[in-house]
Order: structure tokens, then sequence, then C-alpha cells
């Protein structure tokens, strides 16, 4: 029976899990809470404390104009909700798929608890394990590389959708006339050529008036699965090919589903593996160099996904640019809102 350092250590599980929530993807959420935590807490009275109590009630109203991981508190809820499924999918997991698997079931009903929630966290961000990793069930390990590949999509999302700037650029306000207009002047060009028809039908774009935010979720996810998926093929198309003669040697421990693993947890920047026999190392420790190197692309493509553009308000410098943006941006927020007013009355 094989044992991992920490197995019951429940203090420091427990730590090492707040830490890695706090560190990565729970990072927003905390910081709404410690900002939150300390506008109750101050006193109303007191110059010093008024000015104090101004700023912070400027940063929970208006987050994404301060800073790309502070959220308005509708998406950190969201945010949260959306964690607490991903993790708790993966601890329900841990506890029914290695029912009868000796490495988990030789553990206490506690510290099996534990160590289910501490893997559960873990797996998205921290990158560390108390169970040896190969010795778990296949259906919980294609679940942790699902899981891994998908750890920053909630932060990414929820930051892109709460950004105003971009979701204009996107068109995502289907009453602003300047979208329309960019609109069907692409759609023009595009019908005139036999590459922009064939674009147009892969696509199927929807038109302006189905636009939404739900509509932006969606073509995030899209863009993100279609788009950064093809790092994760040929990453395990180039290292396959280069690992044949490691594969023909060992095929159990050089398989496959190995490799995707070990790539698709470079890739999420999480940093299991599934490792080798007898080695100090992990599984990548025994491939040959253009295979680490490739392996350090998709690291770094990983590590780089997602980051906010050159229109996100947080990242947006003061001068005559953001203050034209803001104007546009109020404008097309007064035309949308005297339109529906004129709906409304007729």
């Amino acid at each position: 029976m094989v044992r991992v350092a920490f197995q019951t250590a429940d203090y420091m599980l427990i730590t090492m899990s707040l830490m890695i929530l706090a560190g990565n993807t729970c990072y927003p959420i905390f910081l709404r809470l410690i900002i939150w935590t300390i506008f109750k807490l101050l006193p109303d009275d007191g110059e010093r404390c008024g000015d104090w109590k101004v700023t912070l009630r400027f940063l929970l109203d208006h987050p994404r104009r301060c800073y790309t991981n502070l959220f308005p508190a509708r998406h950190t809820w969201w945010l949260l909700a959306t964690l607490i499924c991903l993790n708790g999918t993966d601890w329900a997991a841990f506890e029914v798929l290695n029912i009868g698997n000796s490495t988990v079931t030789s553990l206490t009903r506690g510290a099996r608890a534990l160590d289910g929630l501490f893997q559960a966290f873990a797996v998205r961000s921290g990158g560390f394990y108390v169970v040896p990793i190969a010795n778990l069930r296949i259906g919980l390990l294609i679940l942790y590389v699902i899981m891994m590949y998908i750890s920053v999509y909630p932060v990414v999302i929820t930051m892109r959708n709460s950004n105003v700037y971009e979701e204009r650029s996107l068109g995502i306000y289907a009453d602003d006339p300047q979208a329309k207009k960019k609109e069907e002047e692409q759609s023009s060009l595009n019908n005139k050529t036999l590459f922009g028809r064939i674009k147009r039908t892969m696509t199927n774009k929807p038109g302006s008036g189905t636009e939404s935010r739900g509509y932006f979720v969606r073509q995030q996810l899209r863009g993100q699965l279609a788009h950064d998926l093809w790092w994760i093929v040929l990453a395990v198309l180039f290292i396959t090919i280069t690992e044949t003669s490691q594969f023909e040697r060992d095929p159990v421990d050089y398989s496959v589903f190995n490799i995707l693993f070990e790539v698709v947890s470079g890739y999420g920047c999480v940093g299991i593996s599934v490792g080798l026999p007898n080695v100090a190392y992990s599984f990548c420790g025994g491939w040959h160099t253009f295979s680490k190197l490739v392996l350090c692309a998709v690291m770094i493509r990983g590590r780089h996904r997602g980051l906010p553009v050159a229109i996100d308000r947080a990242v947006l410098l003061p001068g005559e640019h953001l203050a034209a943006a803001e104007e546009e941006d109020a404008q097309i927020r007064l035309d949308r809102s005297v339109t529906t007013l004129n709906r409304g009355t007729v």
C-alpha cells in the first residue's frame, strides 16, 4: 500500500485547501468578501473613516472599473455557485468512483472524506495530491482531465461578461447603430467571396437581434473550446510521435491517456502528474527533450489565455480615449433606454 505525506494531517489539508482557493479560483470571491467585510466594520462617523468607506463603496459598486479580478455582486455569486458545483462534483466522484479501491478504502472514513475534498480543490488549481494519482480509477482520472481543462473558464467568462466595453465591441448591444453598421458591412463583404460564404455557413452567426449576455457567454465557451483545444490535440500528437520508442518499450506507463493527462495538467497550470514507477520525478521527466519543449509551450499558452484585452475598462489608462469610450457607452445605454421606453408606451 502506497502512502503519501499528509494524508491524515487535518490541519495541513484544511489550511492548504483555503490557500488554494484564495490564491486561484476563489480569489475574486475572497477579494470582494474582504472589501465588503472592511466596509461593514468601519464606523460611519469620522472624517478619515468616511473617506475609507466612500472608497470601499466605490470598489463594491464599480469593481470592474478598478480591477480585472474584482466582480460585481451578481457575477461573484454566479462564480461561487459554479465553483461549488465543480468542486462538489469532484468530491462526490472521488468518494463514489473509488469504492473498492484499496488505495482509498485503506484510509479511515474521516481521512477519506477530507482527502477527497482536498483533492477536489487541488485538481483544478493547486497541483497537490494526497493519494497516488496513478492508482485511482480511470473514470475519476478522465473527470480530472476535464476539470483541469475547464479550470480557468468560470473566472475568464465572468471577467469577460462583466466588461461592458468588450461586450459593445462584440456587438452585444443590439441597438448600437455603429455595431449594426459594421455588421452589415462585414456581412456584405463576406457574401461577395466564396470563403466568406463558407465561413458564414460554418459559424452560423445569429443576427444582432438575438445577441444578449447569454449569447456572449456561449460565444466565449465556443471560442475557448474550439480554439484552445487545438493546442491540446497538436501537443498530444507531437509528443506521442516523439515518444513512440518509449511507448513500444512500456505501453502501460507511456500510454496516450497518460500523455493527455500530463498535457492537460500543464495547460491548465495545475501540475498534477501520474508519475513514473521507481523514480522521484513526474511523468514528463522521462520524455525526450523535444516533448518537454512542446509541453513548455503548452504551459505558456495555458498560463496566458484569457488575458484582458486593450478595451477592458480596468486596463484603460486615463485620457481622451477613455473619455470618448465612456461617452459612447453612455450614449448607447441612453439610446437603449429610450427605445425600450418607446416600445413600452406603444
